[in-house]
């Protein structure tokens, strides 16, 4: 394996075309690193964030309305009542 130095200097030992052809490959290719670091992030899946910010919600409303489970011992006591006479 070259360490940096080796190739510093074997390029300098190119010729003056070479050594332009090579900067010339060498910049096109980090700008086409740069473009890559650059890109957008993938879109946020809004079904998955709707959903946890309904999940993040639960329990923290109130109604004024009274359901079945909070009444549950009315109705049971409702259903479970003997109504034979």
């Amino acid at each position: 394996m070259h360490t940096v130095q080796e190739i510093v200097e074997e390029a300098r030992r190119l010729p003056v075309p070479e050594r332009r052809r090579l900067i010339h490959e060498i910049e096109s290719s980090l700008e086409k690193d740069l473009k890559v670091d650059q890109k957008e992030p993938p879109p946020v899946d809004l079904s998955s964030l709707r959903y946890a910010q309904t999940l993040a919600l639960a329990g923290t409303l109130h109604s004024d309305h009274p359901d079945v489970a909070g009444d549950k011992y009315k109705h049971l006591a409702e259903i479970y009542a003997d109504k034979h006479e």
